[in-house]
């Protein structure tokens, strides 16, 4: 399969990147899948969408060997996961209630020390879906549009997303963040 792959791939230098995250991370992705999917063929069917999209955006990868990528492709792997479940079982998404109030206590943020491990610890516990959009945007570095072709959304939801997931995070945090 990895053949394959490399056919698309249009230098030597993306073959050479997508073979070391193919071989990296190829195990992994069938884990996550097969977490969500419970099927091996599903997964493999999962794996397979993931890697088309991360071979779309292969020049949103830098570094194979980092944290980023792992979670960049452990992301976009759940996601394709998700997107064969939902069309196996015919989910439909449930809108959240947009209306959460957030404290606005400006003195116990400026006096709160909020490192980048703690907020990434508590954006882990948030729903998949925004924890996805929020994941890409805050620690892949990618915009909107770019989210919206990894994940196979539209534009419109992945600012949405990213809007009820900042709510979110704020009530998570105790309302000392406001973005």
């Amino acid at each position: 399969m990895l053949a394959f792959y490399l056919s698309l791939a249009q230098t030597e230098a993306e073959k050479g990147k997508f073979e070391r995250i193919y071989c990296q991370y190829k195990n992994l992705m069938l884990s996550c899948a097969y977490s969500i999917l419970k099927d091996e063929s599903l997964s493999e069917d999962a794996v397979h969408d993931a890697f088309m999209r991360i071979l779309k955006n292969l020049s949103k990868i830098d570094e194979v060997d980092s944290p980023r990528t792992r979670g960049f492709v452990a992301v976009i792997t759940e996601n394709a996961a998700k997107t064969i479940y939902n069309k196996l079982n015919r989910v439909k998404l449930i809108e959240l209630d947009e209306t959460i109030p957030m404290d606005e206590n400006i003195e116990q943020s400026a006096e709160q020390n909020i490192t980048a491990e703690f907020i990434a610890e508590k954006i882990s516990l948030l729903p998949d879906n925004y924890r996805s959009v929020m994941t890409l945007r805050y620690f892949n570095g990618l915009n909107d549009k770019e989210i919206s072709d990894v994940l196979g959304i539209s534009h419109a939801l992945v600012r949405k997303r990213l809007e009820r997931g900042r709510k979110a995070l704020g009530k998570l945090l105790g309302g000392i963040i406001d973005e």
